[in-house]
């Protein structure tokens, strides 16, 4: 609140607490994610597709890191800002699963290795900053695709 212009009454008029405001605020990001994810999940090529969902997802971690990590360094003191959590990430999990399930990538639970995959990139991409070089962010996506390209596709001899 210290850094707003408004007072703690004036922003509950707005909002009811900080996780409606939280929600608010993360919204139009899932809009954002949701079109990369459509992308990624109908691509005949999920490897093209993939790295190019990771770059989307970069870019909108570095412009609103902020808000994103708010959400998820709260979200374990808080159960509604761990539903806005979870509406982050629920969907990126569920997109990766079935990638995973049509690699045949021979993972026993697909849906624990999409979550473990997808957690390793909400980590990383939560280290990025405004202030983050395009050129880090290309070396991070480079990186974070291909451990996935690795562990999905073991036999291509992605780099």
């Amino acid at each position: 609140m210290d850094r707003t212009t408004l007072s703690r009454k004036s922003f509950y008029v707005y909002f009811r607490d900080r996780a409606e405001l939280i929600g608010a605020l993360v919204r139009p990001l899932r809009v954002e994610a949701d079109a990369a994810l459509a992308q990624w999940r109908q691509a005949e090529d999920p490897v093209a597709a993939g790295r190019e969902a990771l770059l989307s997802a970069a870019y909108t971690y570095r412009q609103h890191g902020a808000i994103l990590r708010a959400v998820f360094w709260s979200s374990g003191n808080d159960p509604e800002v761990a539903a806005a959590r979870s509406a982050l990430t629920d969907p990126v999990v569920a997109v990766a699963e079935a990638i995973i399930d049509a690699a045949n990538s021979g993972f026993a639970d697909s849906h624990g290795t999409a979550t473990a995959l997808v957690a390793m990139n909400v980590h990383r991409l939560l280290t990025l900053t405004p202030d983050t070089t395009d050129a880090d962010l290309h070396a991070l996506v480079d990186t974070l695709a291909t451990i996935w390209e690795r562990a999905l596709y073991p036999s291509k001899g992605y780099p």
